[in-house]
This record gives C-alpha cells, sequence and structure tokens, in this order.
C-alpha cells in the first residue's frame, strides 16, 4: 500500500501540464519577460533571472523558449499584434476623413505606450539580443510592415487632396519619428509628474520637462493639433526639390 502511494506521488508529480496550462504559463513567461526587458534592457536581461522570478526550473523554461532572443522576439510579436489589432479597429470603426482617422491612430500610439510602456519599448527601442542558432520562433517570425497602414492612409489622404504633399512613405515616416520621440518625451514630463520630484535631484537633461508651465497631457495635445494643422496647411507643404 505504502509503495502504491509512493508511485501514485511519482506519477501525480511528472504529469505533464494540459495544453491550456501550458499556454497560460508561456503567457506569463511573455509578461514578466517584457518587465525584465524594461528593467534591465536587453544586456542585463537573463533567462535566470527570469525563471527565479517565475519560481521555475531553467531547464524547464527551456521547454517554452530556446533562448533570451527567442523570448524577445514571441514577445514582441505578440506587442506588435496588438497593437496593429486595436489600430484595425480604429481604421474600422472609422467615418471620418483620412486625416481624422490618422489622427486617431497617433493618439493611440500615445495611449498604447502610456498602458504599456514595456511594450512600446520592446517594439521599438530594445535591440534584439544576439544567438549563436535560429530558434522555432525566428524560423516562423513575419516581419510587421509597421508603417504600410499609415502610408496607405496618407496617401488616401493624398490621392483626396485632403494632404497636398505627395510623398505618402516620406511623411508616414517623419510622422512616425515625430511622435516616437514626443512619446518618449511625455513619459519623461509623466514621471517627473507621479513622482513630484521638487528637489530636482536628477542630473538630467529630462528634469527641465518638469519646469515648464504645461503638463504631460497638454504637451500631447498640442502635438496632435500640430501634426494636424500640418497636414493641411499649404504653408507648410515640402516640395521634393526641397530635400532632393
Amino acid at each position: 500500500m505504502v509503495e502504491q502511494n509512493q508511485v501514485n506521488k511519482k506519477t501525480k508529480k511528472t504529469r505533464s501540464r494540459s495544453p491550456e496550462k501550458k499556454a497560460q504559463q508561456f503567457e506569463k513567461i511573455l509578461e514578466v519577460g517584457k518587465q525584465l526587458f524594461e528593467e534591465h534592457g536587453r544586456d542585463g536581461f537573463t533567462l535566470g533571472g527570469l525563471a527565479k522570478m517565475l519560481d521555475m526550473n531553467k531547464n524547464n523554461l527551456y521547454n517554452y523558449v530556446e533562448s533570451k532572443r527567442e523570448l524577445w522576439i514571441a514577445i514582441r510579436k505578440k506587442c506588435y499584434e496588438q497593437y496593429r489589432n486595436e489600430n484595425r479597429e480604429i481604421i474600422k470603426e472609422s467615418s471620418d476623413t483620412n486625416i481624422d482617422t490618422l489622427l486617431r491612430i497617433f493618439k493611440h500610439f500615445f495611449e498604447f505606450a502610456e498602458k504599456d510602456y514595456a511594450a512600446f519599448r520592446l517594439m521599438h527601442l530594445i535591440r534584439p539580443p544576439s544567438s549563436d542558432k535560429i530558434g522555432s520562433f525566428e524560423k516562423e517570425y513575419k516581419q510587421f510592415s509597421f508603417l504600410n497602414g499609415t502610408t496607405r492612409l496618407i496617401q488616401s489622404a493624398i490621392d483626396n487632396g485632403e494632404i497636398k504633399e505627395n510623398n505618402a512613405a516620406l511623411l508616414s515616416f517623419f510622422m512616425f519619428s515625430l511622435l516616437l520621440g514626443a512619446t518618449m518625451v511625455e513619459k519623461a514630463m509623466r514621471i517627473i509628474e507621479e513622482t513630484n520630484n521638487k528637489e530636482r535631484k536628477e542630473v538630467e537633461e529630462r528634469s527641465q520637462f518638469g519646469t515648464q508651465s504645461f503638463t504631460s497631457k497638454e504637451f500631447r495635445k498640442y502635438t496632435l493639433r500640430k501634426i494636424q494643422k500640418g497636414f493641411t496647411d499649404p504653408n507648410l507643404v515640402i516640395d521634393e526639390f526641397e530635400y532632393k
């Protein structure tokens, strides 16, 4: 009887997880991994540290991801899919002009970063870790053409006469560059506002963001309004001969 109980205990301990449990564990690995990439960066992040945070055996972690590059790819893919799907809903539900739809997408860019800055950094700022081999996630990975949707909307606005410039790809690239920088500035402002750091102890350029008379939310609204006027003001049109 004792021997049978020991067998039952051993069987219970080594029983494999159900597909649902595996999927839940994988999602947990992605979420905690994302936060650790945000906190420690690409070079400071380790799978050993991740396993410790998850209270997992490191060898067991390798059943889910082969390397930290593979994990980076899996997390980034999930973040991009979420962002892309949310943008698709914006476009699907929009009955506005192309410019109005673009502004809603640009506003969503700010909101996505505010909601999950770790995802934002992994998508745009943290470079992929290196690896000696190509894992399964990388083999199946298909690049997200991140600016294609925005470029198509801009091109449609050009075709409809809403935007007077002709190079949709260049304008799309410029908008992304502007939004990327503005989003990081807004985040720095928000940190100062949230910590209420009146002593200004940080010896960084960003400390000046807390000395201005406008808030981070006002800065976001100003940026979006400036973009809207830039799209429609004929005085701000840049012809090809000016940059060729």
